[in-house]
């Protein structure tokens, strides 16, 4: 299938991938709060993220609340790193966009059936995104109201 084939790509390129957008993070104005982080630290979460993703895609309820587990968490500690949250989204944001930009540049589908579970996939890694994000302010509000 495909999406199987899509993501043993992202997943083998995850090295690449993270590269990529740790050089993203750590040049923008927009997400200047990673610059407080290592350029190691950067890189092993994104890693983090690319290197799981087939793991996170699944639907069934203890996936879903290992996702909320491990994302709620995440939200927590980028509060008490003091990195801003509006920074905390724009970085999922710009890991989901770098995954699909790194999908077209490799040119993955050649017939309406491939981009068809393309785009069947992409709805699924939307999806997480969303989940992901979600998460992640969730647990960031509960450590800022600490403060």
């Amino acid at each position: 299938m495909i999406s199987d084939n899509l993501l043993q790509l992202i997943q083998d390129n995850a090295n690449e991938l993270a590269e990529r957008l740790c050089r993203d993070l750590l040049s923008k104005e927009e997400t200047k709060g990673y610059r407080t982080l290592s350029e190691d630290q950067v890189f092993e979460r994104v890693l983090d993220v690319y290197s799981n993703l087939g793991k996170w895609l699944g639907k069934d309820k203890e996936t879903v609340s290992e996702v909320a587990k491990v994302y709620t968490e995440l939200g927590r500690t980028r509060c008490r790193e003091n990195i801003p949250l509006d920074e905390v989204v724009l970085a999922f944001m710009l890991i989901k966009r770098r995954l699909w930009l790194y999908v077209r540049e490799k040119q993955f589908f050649d017939s309406t059936y491939e981009l068809y579970q393309i785009l069947e996939l992409n709805n699924y890694v939307v999806y997480f995104f969303d989940r992901a994000i979600y998460y992640v302010t969730i647990g960031y509000e509960e450590e800022f109201s600490r403060k």
